[in-house]
């Protein structure tokens, strides 16, 4: 399997985070962002990620989490049973509302394409890994079902951002700006810290 990546980005942080998590061996062909040639090359398109697998071409992270668990054994990722599917969606889309809207700005800042960002998201984006903290307690899941993997992967998609293992911003120098952007103060989410390491390690 052959993974076009640009790093810094939360699908494709996503897409990294499920081939570690199932165990998948693949091949990651950085993507840089002013040359998306080699991207439109493979998938007749600009955006990442890419996957490219057995003569199959997908460039949606949702669709490749889904041919992953499809395909490939190792734990799964998503439950197979509606039920549950409508757990994680829900689960999802409050992520979006409490943690992604309030990423978006301070993402784009450290990234150099805004001069400034509003105080009020960083602190909302810090308000909202903190409830996520006091949710998981000294729990190691945010879910009681191994079949709902994807909860903890999306978790971690988000709170990766703030608070990055040493092996990411290694390899990813660039998240050392985002932890200093982002800001959590020391101690304050010690169970997402604690949460992410083996998450952190898929990244590095």
């Amino acid at each position: 399997m052959t993974f076009y990546e640009l790093a810094p980005s939360p699908n494709n942080i996503k897409v990294r985070l499920a081939l570690r998590a199932k165990g998948i061996p693949f091949e990651a062909v950085p993507v840089d962002p002013r040359d998306r040639s080699r991207v439109r090359e493979v998938s007749g398109q600009d955006l990442t990620p890419v996957v490219a697998d057995k003569g199959i071409v997908l460039n949606d992270s949702e669709a490749i989490l889904n041919f992953l668990d499809a395909n490939y054994d190792g734990p799964r990722l998503m439950p197979a049973d509606r039920e549950g599917r409508y757990a994680c969606d829900a689960w999802k889309e409050r992520l979006d509302r409490e943690l992604a809207r309030h990423w978006l700005g301070p993402f784009f800042y450290a990234i150099g394409l805004r001069p400034e960002f509003d105080p009020a998201d960083r602190s909302a984006f810090q308000d909202a890994l903190g409830v996520l903290d006091a949710e998981l307690g000294e729990r190691d899941s945010f879910h009681d079902d191994p079949t709902r993997r994807v909860c903890d992967l999306r978790v971690a998609e988000w709170a990766c951002y703030a608070l990055p293992g040493e092996g990411l911003i290694a390899r990813v120098p660039l998240f050392a700006k985002f932890r200093e952007v982002y800001a959590v103060p020391e101690g304050r989410c010690a169970n997402l810290e604690r949460f992410l390491r083996p998450w952190n390690e898929f990244l590095a």
